[in-house]
């Protein structure tokens, strides 16, 4: 946490999460998150967030949800965690079910379809921001970043799978970590 930042209410926390979850479209959403708690309201800070998120990539299920209530839970317990996950889903849910409505009183949803695929390059965007402000922390601890580059060659050159490239590279990323911190400590 922010050591300027007042600890959120689980309202709060709620509020933000809705907003995220009911304003965003097409993915990119831990570039929203990472605005809204990082840089609007200061209630992580930059490490602590990464952190999080590559916590949160490794657990099972859907990666923004871990997400929200890892920080959720993080800032205000577990009211915290539950107001960030009803907050998150609730937009989506409601807005899932009139989109439904929609389309089948209309007939014929090939525009909505093509507004939504143009939506998918600003999401791609904020998903290259979060990659960049990744590396950009990851820098501060050089050990790692053959790590990183293993990683992305291991899946994308050699199309291992994701489950057993996190299986092979955490135990070499934790020794990696614990040699660089008995060194600079």
């Amino acid at each position: 946490m922010q050591p300027d930042a007042a600890r959120p209410s689980w309202q709060q926390i709620f509020l933000v999460c809705f907003k995220i979850g009911s304003l965003s479209f097409g993915g990119g959403l831990s570039g929203w998150i990472y605005r809204e708690f990082v840089e609007v309201n200061r209630w992580v800070g930059d490490e602590e967030f990464t952190a999080t998120l590559a916590l949160c990539q490794i657990l099972p299920g859907a990666n923004v949800i871990n997400l929200v209530i890892c920080l959720g839970e993080d800032l205000a317990g577990p009211a915290g965690a539950l107001g960030a996950f009803v907050g998150f889903l609730i937009g989506p849910v409601l807005g899932v079910i009139g989109l439904y409505v929609l389309i089948h009183r209309l007939g014929d949803a090939t525009m909505l379809s093509v507004g939504l695929s143009g939506v998918a390059y600003v999401a791609i965007g904020l998903l290259m921001l979060i990659c960049w402000r990744g590396l950009r922390v990851s820098m501060r601890t050089p050990a790692v970043l053959p790590v990183i580059a293993a990683v992305v060659v291991m899946v994308s050159g050699f199309g291992i799978p994701i489950l057993a490239t996190v299986l092979v590279m955490t135990p070499v990323s934790i020794a990696l970590a614990i040699r660089s911190s008995r060194r600079d400590g």
